[in-house]
């Protein structure tokens, strides 16, 4: 009887355990918001430890705009994109904990649009929250960000993403790219494109931008008071730990409609030069760069790979010779995978070119749909007549 009765209590423990693993995996791959915000935020911890020279941190208007692979093609500086789409000001400071955390880069550079916003809507956004939080491993900052942020009867959506995510199996078999997408990046152990992502278009405005008078632009907007808080607060946490931080604006196709933008990077600026830190206003260096308003952009809040290109070579330039980065050296392993991101970045851009040429408008991206055309593409460096 006493046989019977363990028999029974281990088949029992056995079905129990085999639910959790199930829902373990169903979790980890299936159900859950796998996109390129996960596949990016996921590469950055495959990282080694203490490797990286550079970490950008923001939202989309980095992680279109520079390209890891060229930089280090360009000057050997290596660098990783820990962006997310319409990443928050708390998502930023939270970013920054995580590189403190994980990694000492010679600088973390971070875009300002977090902080930009007229209305603090973005702040409460639950879609762009999760999109960043979700995908960062259990640490005391994300920890600390749940405890102080998130509402008590929301909080296990964090720890178990499945409890938010379960509906997604009705978005299948679409999503079985995304999946295989990810068990590849994990196989792998790094990402080939260190962040980056684009889209192949060319944005063709019938109206002209402001990009060219921005420069006898003068008048500071007040930026938004939560945002303001929210500002001082991450200046204040680099400024205690004597973090080498540098803020930027990267290009945009500025309007009368997006100027109020511009006028409150310029406010951002003021705070960010109070605290001894150097702040960057690409937007009205376009001419510098060499931008072209209707040949470098997707849409007026991103550039393309052709403008990525030149915005990346002009961003290495201001990195090593004014701010003085140095990068360091690399062992055999790390030096490999660095080579193939180059030769990635190569290929991306010929792959991106190809598609804009013919007219096919695509996301490309750290995925197995665009990691697979790749190889049709040379690798070699992109030649000033390419561009």
């Amino acid at each position: 009887m006493k046989k019977l009765y363990f028999r029974r209590a281990i088949r029992t423990l056995c079905f129990f355990m085999a639910i959790i693993a199930t829902c373990l995996i169903l979790q980890r791959y299936f159900l859950r918001n796998t996109d390129h915000n996960s596949l990016r935020i996921e590469g950055f911890y495959q990282e080694d430890r203490d490797s990286l020279d550079a970490v950008f941190i923001g939202a989309s208007d980095i992680y279109t705009s520079f390209i890891p692979g060229r930089a280090y093609d360009r000057c050997k500086l290596t660098s990783y994109l820990l962006a997310s789409e319409s990443i928050t000001a708390e998502g930023v400071k939270t970013a920054v904990k995580e590189v403190v955390r994980t990694q000492h880069p010679e600088c973390i550079i971070i875009e300002a649009n977090a902080f930009l916003y007229g209305e603090a809507d973005n702040e409460s956004n639950q879609a762009h929250i999760h999109k960043f939080f979700d995908n960062l491993p259990l640490s005391v900052n994300k920890l600390e960000f749940i405890q102080k942020k998130v509402p008590a009867d929301e909080q296990a959506e964090y720890f178990f993403p499945l409890m938010k995510y379960h509906g997604t199996w009705t978005e299948y078999p679409e999503r079985f790219h995304l999946v295989a997408s990810d068990i590849a990046l994990q196989a792998r152990g790094y990402n080939f494109l260190k962040g980056f992502r684009t889209t192949t278009d060319i944005y063709n405005s019938s109206k002209p931008g402001l990009n060219d008078s921005l420069s006898s632009v003068t008048e500071e907007l007040e930026l938004n008071p939560k945002l303001e808080d929210e500002l001082l607060d991450l200046l204040d946490y680099c400024k205690k730990r004597d973090l080498n931080v540098i803020f930027i604006r990267a290009p945009h196709f500025v309007t009368e409609k997006t100027l109020d933008r511009v006028k409150r990077s310029q406010k951002m600026a003021s705070f960010v030069k109070e605290f001894g830190y150097s702040y960057y206003t690409f937007e009205n260096d376009v001419k510098k760069i060499g931008i072209k308003a209707n040949h470098d952009f997707y849409n007026e809040d991103h550039m393309n790979m052709y403008g990525a290109l030149k915005f990346t070579d002009y961003v290495c330039d201001k990195l090593i010779q004014e701010e003085g980065i140095v990068p360091e050296p690399l062992n055999g392993t790390q030096r490999e995978i660095w080579e193939n991101a180059a030769k990635s970045a190569n290929q991306l851009y010929r792959y991106c070119n190809d598609l804009m040429m013919r007219g096919e408008v695509r996301g490309a991206q750290e995925d197995v749909l665009t990691l697979s055309s790749l190889p049709n593409y040379s690798d070699a460096p992109i030649e000033s007549k390419e561009r």
